[in-house]
């Protein structure tokens, strides 16, 4: 089995230069370098990526903690910061299914035990203070998706207030005032924030949200097709509801089909995302647009500087949501 001594003795060099070719190869003469390739290339010799990682302190990897590995929103996300990082010569470690804070920190653990240069967290249900505590602990974290104070140089975010009022607004022009709302987990900060913004500005525009017709979800389309179930049980008059994902607001539009309910007809329906097959449904989903492409393209950046040692530019304003006008959703005449 060749070694690095071997490919040393055969291209006539030291093997220091044999590890400089291998890990920066643009501080060795080019004859030299080219001598010292050939006879890695004669000899079959691989390089070692754990020994380069030891001589450079760099594993060329990032790592991504997400909840999930499938689903409309993590995997245009995960397929984008993949491209970035595999664009820019690194690779990318995953490990998926971590909401809790053990599950974050078992995450965080196995991505140092792999010399990962850079870790890009999607932080599921953990808060701010345990986002606060990981962050500082840990100063190549990228956290996606929010906001943390004092560390905002190394977050990238959407507006969800933003996006929130986008939805009351549009509901509210539409002639539509007997609203009902699908949350997502109470424990969920992105949660309380759109929830938050549309009962702040329905109550701006004269238009109270019954505490009877705010149901919790858990952003999975199940909890979207029980949330619509139990709005529908309250008895209270209603015309138009909003899920703050699409996973819920397809789930709530196949329960009102199950039940004969006509969308948007009766009850007009608006999600939060705009995930790919929010096109594809009937009637296709009026929904809140976030642009997961290029928070996947920021993070990964982001990551990919405090791997090389480089000074973040600084804080990088939300990302601002858009809405999309579909079907789901018809003014009231």
């Amino acid at each position: 089995m060749s070694t690095i001594r071997t490919v040393a003795k055969l291209a006539g060099v030291s093997i220091a230069t044999v590890s400089r070719v291998m890990n920066e190869p643009s501080k060795v003469r080019e004859d030299t370098r080219l001598r010292v390739e050939t006879a890695m290339r004669e000899l079959n010799f691989e390089r070692n990526s754990f020994a380069a990682s030891l001589a450079t302190q760099r594993s060329d990897c990032i790592g991504l903690i997400v909840a999930h590995l499938s689903g409309a929103f993590f995997a245009p996300l995960i397929n984008k910061v993949e491209e970035v990082v595999s664009r820019a010569g690194s690779y990318l470690v995953i490990s998926c299914g971590k909401n809790s804070v053990s599950e974050v920190e078992g995450a965080l653990q196995f991505m140092r035990q792999r010399r990962c240069d850079a870790i890009i967290l999607f932080p599921g249900h953990l808060s701010d203070e345990a986002l606060k505590a990981t962050m500082a602990a840990n100063p190549t974290l990228v956290v996606i998706h929010r906001i943390v104070e004092g560390f905002e140089e190394r977050c990238v975010a959407v507006d969800n207030r933003a996006g929130a009022r986008l939805a009351a607004r549009f509901l509210i022009d539409c002639g539509r005032q007997q609203i009902g709302v699908i949350t997502g987990p109470a424990s969920n900060p992105e949660s309380e924030d759109r929830l938050s913004a549309f009962r702040d500005t329905l109550l701006a525009a004269g238009v109270q949200l019954a505490t009877q017709l705010i149901v919790e979800g858990d952003f999975g389309s199940d909890s979207g097709r029980r949330g619509m179930a139990e709005l529908l049980a309250a008895q209270i008059p209603l015309n138009a509801v909003f899920c703050l994902n699409d996973q819920m607001a397809i789930g709530a539009l196949d329960y009102c089909r199950a039940a004969g309910i006509e969308i948007p007809r009766q009850i007009s329906l608006i999600g939060f995302d705009d995930v790919e097959y929010a096109d594809l449904v009937h009637p296709r989903l009026t929904t809140v647009h976030q642009p997961i492409e290029a928070l996947a393209v920021a993070a990964a950046e982001i990551a990919l500087s405090l791997a090389a040692g480089l000074a973040l530019a600084g804080a990088i304003k939300p990302l601002t949501p858009r809405l999309v006008i579909r079907d789901s959703v018809q003014r009231i005449s």
